[in-house]
């Protein structure tokens, strides 16, 4: 602003005061008077034009109070067009206004259009993974928790399994429901001492049926797998295209033309090895203790159509991990665009990051400048300045070093303040008034800076540096 035209009355013991202060010859006005006489009261007066209240008279309460503050065109000058700095304020401190003389709004846009290009492809991932599990719980939590043993490390989930889903060839539980099998009241019965040993005996049992199938294998291809691979054959047009399926066996191959013929395989060596008196003993041994409430039938009844699931319930955290790896290769495409996003992100974070490091800002300056022209016995810089830099974080985090001749040790604020005299105390103070400044100067915000009697309240080396910062500001 170049005028700033102030005309008051009876406002905390001030008569009357007019006067216009033009900025088009210099930048700073001092005004001088003895103690009592004004000063004080007409930084109070500002202060309210800050907080937009009316002022008043201290002492003759019924006197009439005006207050007009105006620029150049007339308009009244009130709120953030305003500052008042009073000799000392032990509460101001760092703001997240204040740490935007480090945010570069360049970077920050492009390192937000990173975050959120991953953050959509994630939102796309888990809205199909969602839906093929048709669970209701938090997902990505459920998926940490089976990884990564955590509830907070989604990503670091995924890139873990990425290998192994890419180099799935079966993709045999992306059916499962989700909730029927992996809630609390099921894992917890399968964690029971009886129910334990029932699936682990149904689970012996069964594996020395499969090992005297003609054509089933133990682990690579039960007739849960089969049933899977002859689904996935006819869904993709493998006998349409008069391909052949060729079974081998002890007493030698078996050529397979058709999706029913490869079925009826299928079904007479799942009617062997279930139809078997020991193993339906095992698995009503299992039903019997699957009946205690709704959650534990509705299990049983799922897995005896899905049996083949029961014996690889002995490890149901090691079946869970298999299960959503599932989920994830039904939706490969998905998944692949999120690892490449996530990726791209990382890479572009590291260098954005960098190149923040590197970055010279205003918060520099304002450090530098408290620490060039303030006699303190201690330095101090950004710590978090690359993460300020590309708006990750809002505040900046300051480090102090107390210098002592040639020793020079890291201490915290608390304990930093706890030694300084009142009078170096009051200069870290000033360091706050520079960082406000600074602020409104990148923002182009016009001000009207006013000061009460701050230089009277420091050491003698550090009036001239105050002086010698607001006449240059």
């Amino acid at each position: 602003m170049e005028r700033v035209s102030v005309d008051l009355k009876n406002c905390y013991g001030i008569k009357a005061l007019k006067c216009d202060f033009d900025f088009r010859k210099t930048s700073a006005y001092a005004l001088y008077a003895p103690n009592g006489f004004m000063k004080s009261s007409l930084a109070k007066t500002f202060q309210d034009v800050v907080d937009k209240k009316p002022s008043e008279d201290r002492i003759f309460k019924s006197r009439k109070t005006e207050r007009s503050v105006r620029d150049e065109t007339g308009s009244e000058i009130e709120g953030d067009r305003v500052l008042v700095v009073v000799p000392y304020n032990e509460d101001l401190s760092v703001t997240e206004k204040a740490s935007t003389l480090l945010l570069d709004p360049k970077m920050k846009h492009e390192y937000d259009d990173l975050l959120r290009a991953t953050a959509e492809a994630k939102t796309a991932l888990l809205a199909a993974l969602k839906q093929q599990s048709g669970t209701k719980k938090n997902l990505d939590e459920e998926i940490s928790l089976a990884i990564m043993q955590s509830p907070s490390d989604f990503e670091q989930a995924l890139i873990r399994v990425k290998r192994e889903v890419s180099e799935q060839k079966e993709n045999l539980f992306s059916s499962v429901p989700y909730d029927t099998v992996f809630n609390e009241k099921v894992l917890s019965a399968l964690n029971t001492r009886d129910l334990k040993s029932a699936v682990y005996d149904y689970m012996r049992q069964y594996n020395d049926l499969l090992a005297g199938s003609t054509y089933f294998k133990r682990g690579t291809f039960d007739y849960y797998n089969a049933g899977q691979i002859a689904k996935s054959l006819t869904d993709n047009g493998f006998f349409e295209a008069r391909h052949t399926v060729s079974l081998n066996s002890l007493s030698g191959n078996r050529e397979i033309t058709n999706q029913a013929d490869l079925e009826a395989v299928i079904a007479s060596e799942k009617e062997a090895i279930l139809s078997d008196s020991k193993l339906r003993r095992k698995f009503d041994d299992v039903a019997k203790q699957l009946q205690k409430n709704a959650e534990l039938r509705a299990f049983c009844d799922y897995i005896r159509d899905e049996e083949a699931l029961l014996a690889r319930l002995a490890t149901p955290e090691r079946l869970r991990q298999d299960v959503i790896k599932s989920y994830l290769k039904a939706h490969e495409a998905l998944y692949d665009d999120w690892m490449k996003k996530y990726d791209a992100a990382a890479a572009r974070r590291v260098e954005l990051e960098e190149k923040a490091r590197a970055q010279q800002s205003q918060w520099k300056r304002a450090i530098a400048t408290f620490n060039d022209r303030f006699m303190v016995p201690f330095k101090l810089e950004a710590k978090n300045e690359a993460e300020v830099t590309l708006g990750q974080t809002a505040i900046i985090e300051l480090g102090f070093s107390y210098i002592d001749g040639p020793d020079k040790v890291e201490i915290q604020k608390a304990d930093l303040l706890k030694s300084l005299s009142t009078g170096e105390r009051r200069a870290f103070y000033i360091l706050n008034v520079i960082f406000e400044i600074e602020t409104r100067q990148k923002n182009n915000q016009q001000t009207f800076i006013v000061v009460d009697d701050i230089a009277d309240s420091f050491d003698y080396e550090n009036k001239y540096a105050i002086i010698q910062y607001l006449r240059a500001g």
